[in-house]
């Protein structure tokens, strides 16, 4: 991939630079990425850009990338022969829910991956296709032109097709708002969120063997595990999230060019161990160099203009209620299923016996079915408090201190009735790094 500030060049619209070159994005060059999304099942991708800053072209990138794309878009409402020619408020009106409609329709068919190509300028114009993302569990990919292009008033009134005038775009750039997301991560598919989901399985009911779970959990046989833990629909390894699980915490951090880098790339997640917990079980997830650089946890580590404030304020109080709902959409559980179909592999040589907590984040897997679901951040607290308690002072934790179990895993216990378990070798599947949007 291009490095931070090779990605920070940005193209003057209707420049004769080809489309290609301007919109590099790692979802449209990344061959391991393209075939990773390819094959994910559930991708949606909402292009974001004003009028004149190439979003048919980026359009037909990504459909040109993803032959199985369905593109819907508010302008297709002016090529249906029924539909009224002219634009004015009405007909606009009209055609934002004939897309929306379109979009609803494709998410309950699970067509995959899904294109919306709108301007999207204000936050409630991409907020009903955030929310049927949420409702049938598709993960969502930002495609802002902006991020590529160079946008002023007198520029995109040049470029544009629309005959818009200077006026319109400096009313119409004014009105911009970013939809940040609560959470940043590398999310999986639904055919390994399925496969790992099993393998969890496996070793939960492994701890059957150890008397003081069985005891503290109050299960003795592997039918009350489906009863008292159930799988989150959405699994995904948490890279950034604020102390209050708000989008303005981590506002300076996703619009950082780091992120923006690698924005839709897909990642190695290795999977050192799982935490289990009275409420909760989470997978263990080793940090490459890259994905280490990308980790965010802190509160208030960036310093927010008065501008960012006042947007962050404004838009708080609009869509407290909606995001609070589309985030327990995200976090709701299901049922444990069995998929075959994996890109999970493990290689003997890439083995890490020791785990080392410092290089390490966490994938919430499933949680007790009378809990509601903890923001990131407190559960990230919780997880690392207990592996800090067994962990060195270098926050190594030895693998020949642990118990081993039958199958070649280890396991030990951790303070407040949690267990640490060790498989015996990692598991690796391919994620890919994007925003949880609410």
């Amino acid at each position: 991939m291009d490095n931070p500030s090779s990605f920070a060049e940005k193209y003057v619209p209707g420049s004769d630079a080809d489309s290609s070159d301007i919109f590099k994005f790692p979802y449209t060059i990344d061959r391991e990425t393209i075939d990773f999304l390819r094959e994910h099942g559930r991708i949606m991708f909402i292009i974001r850009g004003p009028p004149g800053t190439g979003k048919d072209s980026l359009s037909s990138m990504l459909a040109d990338c993803y032959k199985n794309a369905s593109v819907f878009s508010a302008d297709s409402y002016f090529n249906d022969t029924f539909a009224k020619s002219k634009r004015d408020s009405s007909s606009l009106k009209k055609s934002h829910e004939f897309c929306q409609k379109k979009v609803h329709n494709a998410c309950i068919k699970g067509i995959h991956p899904i294109i919306v190509k709108n301007t999207h300028i204000k936050k409630f114009e991409v907020q009903k296709y955030v929310d049927f993302a949420a409702e049938y569990n598709y993960t969502i990919i930002m495609a802002i032109t902006t991020h590529k292009m160079k946008v002023t008033p007198e520029i995109l009134a040049k470029s544009n097709t629309k005959g818009l005038s200077v006026s319109y775009f400096q009313k119409r750039l004014k009105q911009w708002e970013d939809f940040i997301p609560v959470n940043t991560g590398w999310f999986l598919n639904i055919h390994d969120s399925s496969f790992l989901l099993k393998q969890v399985q496996i070793y939960l009911n492994s701890l059957l063997r150890d008397g003081k779970f069985c005891r503290v959990f109050d299960i003795f046989d592997e039918g009350q595990f489906r009863g008292y833990f159930k799988p989150r629909k959405l699994l995904y390894c948490i890279a950034a999230c604020g102390k209050n699980n708000t989008p303005d915490e981590i506002r300076s951090y996703y619009q950082s060019d780091s992120v923006k880098q690698h924005y839709g790339e897909c990642f190695p997640i290795v999977i050192q161990g799982y935490i289990v917990t009275l409420s909760y079980v989470a997978a263990l997830i080793y940090l490459n160099k890259t994905m280490r650089n990308l980790v965010f946890m802190k509160h208030n580590d960036f310093v927010s203009t008065e501008d960012d404030e006042v947007d962050m304020l404004t838009s708080a109080l609009a869509s407290v209620q909606i995001s609070n709902d589309n985030f327990k959409k995200h976090c709701s559980t299901t049922k444990f299923e069995y998929s075959a179909k994996s890109t999970f592999h493990q290689k003997e040589d890439e083995i890490r016996e020791d785990i080392d907590i410092n290089n390490c984040s966490y994938l919430i897997l499933a949680q007790h079915n009378k809990d509601e679901a903890k923001p990131p951040r407190e559960l990230i607290n919780l997880f690392s408090e207990l592996l800090s308690n067994e962990a060195d002072g270098d926050g190594i934790i030895e693998l020949n201190k642990m118990r081993l179990m039958e199958g070649r895993f280890r396991y030990c216990r951790l303070p407040d009735n949690a267990w640490l378990i060790r498989p015996s070798t990692d598991l690796s599947f391919k994620a890919v790094f994007t925003g949880l949007y609410v």
